[in-house]
């Protein structure tokens, strides 16, 4: 399995899925390989659950424990203050990457991780002042350290909340070439979910964002809404290269399991991939890219020579036309041309800015 992280709608469904455990309490904490932080939570009614927290990557409930012997400095730190904490709240921070829990003692403490970039785990009080930080970063507009406090980065579109007259105004606003790469970065949903909007929608993907008429943006919108009530209740999906909260169109799933967090618990993020196997799978893409383009070519192909045997087979009444058009334009300007034209039954259309006439054969 190549993925090795999730994007922002993926964490919206594993958010969703993991709700349950607001209102538990903290046992113990758990420093893994590398990065990867566990919390073993007693949750009313379900009793013990364990969370897998991978800073960069992704999070999950996981039924796997491995304790290093000797615990990290930051792990320590993190009992010291959360040890028999209760989750008051567990959320997204608006469609970012960023996963927030709220944690009561006698005290308040914000346990912030951030699944973008590299990632990080931050430990702030009430006031967002650090108290412990995974790994210490500084950037011109922003810095995570203790001893400061933490700056959530410049929020992006919120993508959950959006109306269809916000979605309508930004996609006519967008000056990216196609509607798929409008929705994929602009708005935020990546490539692959980008995709599955427009197949949902029945939207050309290509298609520029400011040409989509008032009815492809509703049904866009419409599409949306209807993925924002399943990943409320996300199951996982198996595919060679992905893992997903819903069903993709027109693909084959290697396997379903009953929860997202079951499939997600299955990854590596610290397993390298051969490079011998990245550059087979890079051949297989440029291939496949090769192959719809071909494929496109022929049916390009196919339409223009259905075109060519038409106006061969209609050639003396279009060579009749043209010499009419000809004769009037000697004598007449375009406008004047175009209301003659119409005269005539076969002429559906002339397009005086682009010195067009469309013909009926």
């Amino acid at each position: 399995m190549v993925k090795k992280g999730i994007s922002s709608l993926e964490l919206t469904a594993l958010v969703q899925e993991l709700q349950f455990i607001t209102g538990g309490k903290i046992d113990q904490i758990y420093h893994q390989q590398e990065k990867e932080l566990l919390l073993q939570v007693h949750v009313p009614r379900h009793g013990k659950v364990l969370v897998r927290i991978v800073p960069g990557k992704f999070l999950c409930q996981t039924t796997k424990k491995e304790v290093l012997l000797k615990p990290s400095s930051f792990c320590m730190q993190l009992r010291k203050y959360l040890d028999n904490a209760n989750i008051k709240q567990f959320y997204q921070k608006g469609s970012e990457r960023i996963m927030v829990l709220e944690l009561e003692k006698k005290e308040t403490f914000f346990l912030i991780i951030e699944l973008f970039s590299k990632g990080n785990i931050i430990l702030t009080n009430e006031k967002y002042n650090i108290i412990g930080v995974l790994e210490a970063h500084t950037w011109k507009d922003r810095e995570v350290k203790v001893g400061v406090t933490y700056v959530f980065p410049v929020p992006a579109v919120d993508w959950q909340h959006l109306t269809s007259p916000q979605l309508e105004k930004l996609l006519q606003k967008s000056q990216k070439s196609s509607v798929v790469t409008a929705l994929a970065t602009e708005i935020g949903f990546g490539g692959m979910y980008a995709e599955e909007l427009c197949l949902r929608a029945k939207l050309e993907k290509e298609k520029k964002p400011k040409d989509l008429s008032h009815q492809e943006i509703e049904a866009l919108f419409k599409v949306l809404q209807g993925l924002l009530q399943e990943i409320k209740t996300p199951r996982g999906y198996v595919y060679s290269e992905n893992i997903t909260p819903f069903a993709l169109q027109g693909q084959t799933t290697l396997k379903e399991t009953a929860t997202y967090s079951e499939a997600i618990d299955t990854l590596n993020p610290f397993l390298k991939p051969s490079p011998y196997e990245q550059k087979i799978k890079s051949l297989h893409r440029m291939i496949e890219a090769q192959q719809e383009s071909v494929a496109k070519q022929e049916k390009v192909i196919t339409e223009n020579t259905t075109k060519a045997d038409l106006i061969y087979a209609r050639y003396q009444p279009l060579q009749k036309m043209l010499t009419i058009v000809k004769e009037l334009r000697e004598k007449k300007n375009w406008q004047e041309v175009a209301a003659e034209l119409k005269k005539e039954k076969k002429i559906k259309q002339v397009d005086l800015k682009e010195k067009k006439v469309v013909v009926e054969l």
